[in-house]
């Protein structure tokens, strides 16, 4: 499965130049020019968390098992560098630490970047909030950004929690995967996708014709997430209408 994944290096300097330019869902560009240059913060505010309640479901609540280098861009446009950070995807909560602590942060976070080892390369992969309300999300829900652009494409990674009860046994809990695929389109649409040619034309009408001229070209089979990835990028080079 491929992601919207790039060296750690060249995706910081994307990541800083995002949030310099407040790309994002509701960023506006000022006519008096570019914003002034972003802010760092060393000292960043966090609160304990508790674990508890999480701690008798078998398999892991987190996207990963470790904690990893990251940064972070907050609401208010300030964002935060080379801190170690964990995503809990059961319930939606970015924690970092500090030192020997595990804390929760307490300015509200728009968008964070981490970085993590896959087989031999350095990888990191972008989380954004701030799209409109769909299904059981929210304005702050994280999404893992694949495709930028204005055709943006996003995966909700989450976790649930499912019962079993092997033979012989108390019943057990068990987190389970449960992710799904967006479109954030142009004018602040979000539109859910499946991996079928059919159900994406009609989840996107007035790009139709574009999106079957650009399968045909391309060869583009929609039955993957690098499918999609494929069809994304090439709507984001079509010219603007």
């Amino acid at each position: 499965m491929k992601n919207f994944l790039l060296s750690t290096v060249g995706l910081v300097c994307l990541f800083q130049f995002a949030i310099s330019q407040g790309a994002g869902p509701g960023a506006a560009i000022s006519p008096k020019g570019p914003p002034a240059l972003p802010i760092f913060i060393e000292d960043i505010n966090g609160r304990p968390f508790s674990s508890k309640a999480i701690d008798d479901i078998e398999g892991s609540a987190f996207l990963l098992p470790d904690w990893n280098w990251g940064a972070v861009k907050f609401r208010d446009g300030r964002f935060a560098k080379d801190i170690q950070l964990r995503f809990n995807i059961y319930n939606n909560q970015l924690y970092f630490r500090k030192g020997e602590q595990q804390l929760e942060f307490v300015s509200p976070v728009h968008e964070f970047l981490i970085g993590y080892m896959q087989e031999f390369d350095s990888v990191a992969v972008i989380y954004r909030s701030g799209y409109p309300q769909i299904d059981n999300q929210t304005f702050s829900t994280f999404y893992e950004l694949q495709v930028e652009g204005n055709f943006q494409l996003i995966k909700h990674r989450s976790k649930y929690v499912r019962s079993f009860k092997p033979y012989n046994q108390p019943e057990k809990k068990q987190f389970a995967d449960n992710d799904g695929l967006y479109a954030y389109l142009p004018g602040g649409k979000m539109v859910k996708l499946k991996k079928d040619k059919d159900a994406i034309l009609q989840a996107m009408p007035e790009y139709a014709t574009t999106i079957q001229r650009i399968l045909d070209q391309k060869k583009i089979k929609l039955k993957t997430d690098d499918g999609l990835i494929k069809l994304f990028t090439a709507l984001n080079l079509e010219p603007s209408r």
